[in-house]
């Protein structure tokens, strides 16, 4: 299994009212044929705005199966996994699902690994759809 430190940087919303910038870190681990299986949990500054920041936490797992484009190493694939730390529900635990976009960075921008953008889909009258943006970082 290969993990790397995993970065949160940034997250735009399908609607307004949030906060772009959600620093966070976690881990985020490879394993299996060709790396294809994902798998990580963190912690980070969430987008709701309010006066004092909240905090989630974040556990996932999924798999990258397929390799796109031209670009040697892009893979997409899908993620499911559990979250908390959101005011409409009060903060509890609540599962997610989304749709995951990997491709790695030349070795010229070292120490980054790969960039990840993992794109969540609404869910109707509680949260908007979110595209999120995030690093690996190799030593």
């Amino acid at each position: 299994m290969n993990c790397l430190p995993h970065i949160l940087a940034l997250a735009l919303h399908s609607q307004g009212g949030f906060n772009t910038v959600v620093p966070g870190a976690g881990i985020f681990c490879r394993h299996g044929a060709g790396d294809a299986w994902i798998a990580g949990a963190g912690a980070y500054a969430n987008s709701e705005r309010a006066v004092e920041r909240r905090i989630s936490q974040y556990a996932f797992a999924g798999v990258q199966p397929w390799a796109i484009g031209p670009v040697p190493g892009l893979r997409i694939g899908g993620m499911v996994g559990l979250v908390n730390g959101y005011s409409y529900n009060s903060g509890r635990t609540i599962p997610m699902a989304a749709a995951v976009l990997s491709w790695p960075l030349p070795t010229a921008l070292r120490p980054l690994d790969a960039a990840h953008i993992t794109l969540i889909p609404p869910v109707r009258g509680v949260t908007p759809a979110v595209a999120q943006l995030s690093f690996t970082w190799r030593f």
